[in-house]
C-alpha cells in the first residue's frame, strides 16, 4: 500500500489553497472529498445539495473508503476531506484510520463561521464541522500513539513556503518550491462545488485571505453562538499546530 494522506478539515478552512499545493507536486493522487457525496447525495440530512453528482462516484461509507484504498494500492494519494461529512462511521473505524496519515487544517472559527454563512444561511451548528474533527484527531492520537499534524490557516497564509515545508518534513516527503505558485485553473475535481471555489481557481498561490462579510460573529447573535461553541474545539487544535520550517 502507498502512502495515502488525510487532510481532515472543517469548510471554509482554506483547505482548497493547499489541495492545490498538492496537486502541484505531481507526484501524488489528489481525491477532492470523496467523503462529501456520503453527507450530501446519500444521507439526506445536508441543508443545500451538492452542484454536481458524478454518477460514477460511490455513495456509501465503505465504497468511497474502498475507492481511496483502490487507489492506495498503486500510487501515492492525498485527500482532503470535511470530517462532518463522515463523523459517524470515522472515528469508530480504526482499521481505515489505521491506514492513513492523518493531518488536520484548522482555521480561527471567527473567519471560517462568516464565510460559511455567506454561501449557505442555513448552515447548522453540526455543519460548522471542528467538534467533528476533535473526536478524529482524538482517535488518530490514540491508534498512532502521537498528536497528529495540525496546520492552521493563519500560519499557512502568513507563510506558505515555511508551514508546507514543515508539513512535508513531517509526512516524511519531498519539499516542492515550485508547487506553491501556479497559473489560474479551475481544476476538474472542484466541480461538485464549483462556487464554493471560485476564489480558489483565480488564485496564483497561497495568500492572506482579506475577504469581509456583512455578518460575523461580532454582529450576530445567532453566528457568535456558533462561534462560543466550537472555539474551544479549535483551541484544543491549534496547540498542536506544527511551526513554520524556516523559523523553526
Amino acid at each position: 500500500m502507498q502512502q495515502i494522506i488525510a487532510l481532515w478539515t472543517h469548510p471554509r478552512s482554506v483547505s482548497t489553497a493547499l489541495e492545490r499545493v498538492m496537486m502541484e507536486r505531481g507526484d501524488l493522487k489528489v481525491l477532492h472529498e470523496p467523503f462529501s457525496y456520503l453527507y450530501y447525495v446519500e444521507s439526506g440530512k445536508a441543508t443545500i445539495p451538492q452542484e454536481y453528482e458524478d454518477p460514477n462516484h460511490p455513495r456509501t461509507y465503505d465504497g468511497i473508503k474502498d475507492f481511496i484504498l483502490g487507489h492506495g494500492e498503486t500510487e501515492p494519494v492525498f485527500f482532503k476531506d470535511m470530517c462532518a461529512h463522515c463523523h459517524e462511521r470515522l472515528p469508530k473505524d480504526d482499521e481505515f484510520l489505521n491506514a492513513l496519515a492523518n493531518t488536520f487544517l484548522i482555521r480561527d472559527p471567527a473567519r471560517a463561521i462568516p464565510s460559511f454563512y455567506a454561501l449557505n444561511p442555513d448552515v447548522t451548528l453540526d455543519e460548522i464541522g471542528y467538534e467533528h474533527l476533535v473526536k478524529v484527531f482524538q482517535k488518530a492520537e490514540k491508534l498512532k500513539g502521537k498528536a497528529p499534524i495540525v496546520i492552521d490557516a493563519t500560519d499557512l497564509e502568513n507563510d506558505p513556503e515555511g508551514i508546507v515545508a514543515a508539513y512535508c518534513d513531517a509526512l516524511g516527503i519531498p519539499f516542492i518550491p515550485e508547487s506553491l505558485t501556479w497559473e489560474p485553473d479551475h481544476k476538474p475535481e472542484w466541480e461538485i462545488w464549483k462556487t464554493w471555489h471560485k476564489d480558489a481557481a483565480q488564485t496564483t498561490g497561497i495568500r492572506k485571505n482579506v475577504e469581509t462579510f456583512e455578518v460575523t460573529v461580532d454582529n450576530s447573535d445567532h453566528l457568535k453562538s456558533y462561534y462560543d461553541y466550537h472555539f474551544p474545539f479549535y483551541e484544543s487544535l491549534h496547540i498542536h499546530r506544527i511551526r513554520s520550517k524556516k523559523n523553526g
